[in-house]
């Protein structure tokens, strides 16, 4: 499990996040685990979360509040094209979707703005997600794959490469850069089941990879000016399409320990970089 030693909470405006960790030493790299952090027991304690229960809204101004000046998200997730994104694969989506796109906004919670944020107001509604012109996020998710790229050797036994991940641009496929086209997209359900063979067959016309809670996380960021970079890994193929004997979710138990120990890797690697100050040097 991955955490800090010292842990603590912080009173948001809307509710306390709990669980609350550094990384490193200086204090510099913020951990929260997003099924920890935000939902309480009879007794007050911290207990888990199934990813409809996440509190997303209070995890992302939290960390806002932290003064956080960037997030860099590990999802685990289902392959909705095994062929093309294989069990035991680590990608970075650049695009994101939702299949039930209810509202995920701060609006009428925070003082927000629309275009722009003013003033007070935590930041703004109307924006075109995962966009090449938002030059605050290209730049950091740059210098993450440029981070992460070391762990892929150090760790190429528990790795499954996909294709079009050679040259250097791993955890990125087929390239580095954002552009119209999708490289890697993630789709989201609301969970917690997982998901019927139908509704699969309908998703993978959607994206490339499945989970229930970074759209979520993502779309927030964006609305608090954030940059949010989503590193995944996938721990199975989505119900359907798995050649697994035991099905989808033997499938992601069997896989569980090797995938646990590539995030520890990732997670290792990013908080080294950023206690040293992130891709300006200064965070």
């Amino acid at each position: 499990t991955v955490a800090g030693e010292e842990r603590f909470s912080f009173k948001t405006p809307l509710g306390w996040l709990v669980n609350i960790s550094f990384l490193d030493a200086e204090k510099r790299v913020v951990f929260v685990n997003r099924h920890l952090c935000t939902y309480m027991d009879s007794e007050g304690k911290a207990t888990y979360a199934p990813p409809h229960v996440v509190d997303f809204h209070v995890i992302m101004i939290g960390l806002k509040k932290l003064n956080v000046k960037a997030v860099c998200a590990i999802g685990s997730t289902g392959s909705l094209r095994p062929a093309q994104v294989p069990v035991g694969s680590i990608v970075m989506p650049d695009d994101y979707a939702f299949v039930l796109p209810a509202p995920v906004t701060f609006w009428d919670r925070l003082p927000m703005g629309t275009f722009n944020p003013e003033g007070s107001q935590e930041g703004k509604i109307h924006f075109a997600p995962a966009s090449g012109d938002d030059k605050a996020w290209v730049l950091f998710r740059a210098w993450v794959q440029k981070t992460l790229s070391p762990v892929l050797a150090e760790h190429a036994d528990k790795i499954k490469v996909a294709p079009n991940q050679e040259g250097g641009i791993w955890p990125c496929v087929g390239s580095t850069e954002v552009g119209n086209d999708i490289k890697i997209s993630y789709v989201q359900t609301s969970g917690p089941r997982f998901e019927t063979r139908s509704e699969i067959q309908v998703y993978k016309n959607l994206g490339h990879i499945v989970g229930m809670t970074c759209s979520s996380e993502w779309t927030l960021s964006q609305e608090l000016c954030v940059p949010y970079v989503l590193v995944c890994a996938i721990d199975n193929s989505a119900n359907g399409l798995s050649l697994h004997p035991g099905g989808p979710v033997q499938e992601y138990l069997d896989h569980k320990g090797a995938i646990a120990e590539v995030t520890g890797a990732l997670v290792n690697t990013l908080s080294a970089a950023l206690s040293k100050g992130g891709p300006q040097g200064s965070w």
